[in-house]
């Protein structure tokens, strides 16, 4: 009987810290690190009573907070004092994401493109930068994102009741992605920690009704060198349906570009470079530069409403297939959907405002934040 009343005491805390958590209307401001690890940009935290150091995709475009969970994992919920199921009453279990169907257990099944992740809701005692917040709700896995990724923790930032934005109420958060491949650490702040630079460019966010987890921006053109293309203005259009539009997204590695759009695009980028063309191994437009390695690439402009992006050359030429070939990195889309990529994102301050609707933008040395 003793074990069980201690079982129901610490059930009962837990209970109430979550419960208080979500009648809560105060922020939370929260720091953490990012970094670059195989082939995505990562952040640090802690989940569970003792802490379990957790290494998560930071995902903008998904809203779900999820690690795996099986034996093995770095996390385990067994071994946690703060650890409780997420009961089917919850305004959590009412997402899009989530169910539940035995009447009993709130579980998720969040779809990757190809990869599905499945599990269970619950609630935990997060630490980011040393400071705890608990109660917070996640998913706990059973399964993982298949070999498109080496991790098994994913960090939700979308617009979504379930994301870490959504459930901190901290109004706006802030990231710096340090340069493509290296592992310097770089900060992750929320809520008033998260201040643009005096010198940021903003544009404002763009609502779609139909889906609150994604950060729509207002892309008005395209300038290379000094040409602005001619691209037609239902490119980067939301339509009634919810349909199109761009997407900044920091789970995507290289922009994406609907057809109308990077036709024009890798037109002009081609006439400009004025080197010989050659086949890439991954990208679509690559060219064999001069055996000094000296050449000229053009300019590149992103138009956003308010705020024209000057991308550096490291953030849209990479290296491909050799030391000798350099390609454009940006690739063309099948959908009616465009996506702004982190490999875009480099090197720069980028402040999501979510309550005031807005997101700034300004050169950054991101280690030095």
């Amino acid at each position: 009987m003793d074990d069980r009343n201690l079982r129901a005491v610490k059930r009962s805390k837990i209970r109430m810290q979550f419960i208080s958590s979500t009648l809560s209307t105060s922020s939370v401001d929260v720091s953490t690190t990012v970094h670059f690890a195989n082939d995505e940009y990562t952040a640090d935290f802690a989940i569970g009573s003792p802490p379990a150091s957790v290494t998560a995709i930071l995902d903008t475009g998904s809203d779900l907070i999820w690690t795996k969970c099986e034996t093995g994992s770095s996390y385990n919920p067994s071994a946690s004092s703060t650890y409780s199921s997420l009961p089917c009453g919850s305004n959590f279990c009412r997402d899009a994401l989530t169910s539940c169907s035995d009447g009993s257990t709130c579980s998720f099944h969040a779809p990757y493109g190809s990869a599905t992740v499945d599990g269970t809701m619950a609630t935990e005692t997060f630490s980011f930068g040393g400071t705890d917040v608990p109660g917070l709700a996640f998913g706990c896995s059973n399964s993982e994102m298949g070999s498109a990724t080496m991790f098994s923790s994913l960090l939700g930032m979308g617009g979504g009741q379930l994301s870490l934005i959504s459930q901190l109420g901290s109004g706006k958060f802030s990231y710096c992605l340090t340069t493509y491949g290296q592992s310097i650490t770089s900060p992750l702040l929320l809520g008033s920690l998260a201040t643009p630079d005096p010198s940021a460019l903003s544009t404002p966010l763009v609502q779609n009704a139909n889906i609150p987890t994604y950060y729509y921006l207002s892309l008005q053109g395209i300038t290379v060198g000094s040409t602005l293309l001619s691209i037609p203005s239902s490119a980067f259009a939301i339509s009634s349906d919810g349909r199109g539009g761009l997407i900044i997204d920091s789970g995507t590695s290289f922009t994406i570009l609907v057809p109308s759009a990077y036709d024009v695009l890798s037109q002009e980028f081609q006439s400009q470079m004025g080197l010989p063309m050659v086949k890439g191994q991954n990208f679509d437009l690559c060219f064999l530069t001069p055996s000094d390695g000296s050449f000229q690439p053009p300019k590149l402009i992103f138009h956003f409403e308010g705020a024209d992006i000057d991308l550096p050359e490291n953030n849209y030429l990479v290296r491909d297939g050799g030391g000798s070939v350099v390609c454009l990195a940006i690739l063309q889309g099948s959908e009616d959907l465009s996506l702004f990529g982190n490999f875009q994102q480099q090197n720069m301050h980028i402040v999501y405002d979510v309550q005031e609707g807005k997101i700034s933008f300004a050169p950054a040395q991101c280690e030095n934040l």
